[in-house]
């Protein structure tokens, strides 16, 4: 009896190990796995299906930005809205529209179609990738844009990895210098995170956020002598709210 009571304790603490071993293996997959998503994959990557943040000039509501993620096999499909207006009284003294479609791959732009109403002034731009590049046409010209280039949609946190950006309403390369700038607390749809602050300077002149995910919190910047700040919103646009622009030009 004795035996068998020692027997059956061997039996049970061999049990008890390799299920240790086991819930051991699996918390370091886990974690490895939280590694493998954290800072820009995380982004390149997106988790939300998308993003909406609600525009304000000098605390006043001016208009919403929407990003729409999809997944077609291998490639990221972003679909992009911005719609802003100024009115006084009820007239409408000042109105903004962009609609960027963009297609990822591999971590790469492999293709942008964007169109820009700023306020009567119209821009377009088209971009495909080759071998030697990204090919743009557009109101800027044509020319061939580095293969690795990102666009001035910001939801990807490389961005502030780079010095030259592709311009999306002008269709154009831009020089740019960004700086972190310290870490900060912004409402994220409506509950306070910790961000990490980016200056960017050059040919453009705003502030972005991001979370220690790689989440695009907030933007901040100077426009026609107004202050506007992007604010992360907790609901999302619908499909149907985001339409794509003319593929074709």
């Amino acid at each position: 009896m004795a035996q068998l009571q020692r027997i059956l304790t061997a039996m049970e603490l061999k049990t008890k190990q390799r299920r240790a071993r086991f819930w051991l293996s699996m918390g370091i997959i886990a974690v490895m796995g939280g590694l493998a998503l954290t800072g820009p994959l995380r982004a390149a990557l997106p988790k939300l299906d998308t993003i909406a943040f609600q525009v304000y000039r000098d605390g006043a509501r001016l208009g919403h930005h929407k990003i729409l993620f999809r997944r077609e096999a291998e490639d990221l499909h972003v679909e992009i809205d911005i719609q802003l207006e100024v009115k006084l009284l009820f007239l409408t003294v000042f109105s903004y529209s962009h609609r960027n479609y963009e297609v990822w791959r591999d971590g790469r732009l492999v293709a942008i179609d964007t169109e820009t109403d700023d306020d009567g002034t119209t821009y377009w731009m088209r971009g495909r990738s080759t071998t030697d590049g990204l090919v743009v046409d557009g109101s800027g010209g044509r020319f061939l844009a580095p293969a690795d280039v990102m666009p001035t949609s910001y939801w990807n946190p490389k961005t502030v990895e780079m010095s030259r950006l592709l311009d999306t309403q002008h269709g154009r390369l831009i020089e740019v210098e960004i700086a972190p700038a310290g870490v900060e607390s912004v409402a994220f749809a409506g509950q306070p995170v910790e961000a990490r602050r980016y200056s960017m300077t050059g040919d453009l002149t705003l502030d972005l956020w991001y979370t220690q995910q790689g989440d695009w919190a907030k933007t901040s910047f100077e426009a026609r002598g107004a202050s506007v700040v992007y604010a992360r919103q907790g609901q999302s646009p619908t499909v149907a709210e985001i339409g794509s622009p003319a593929r074709q030009k």
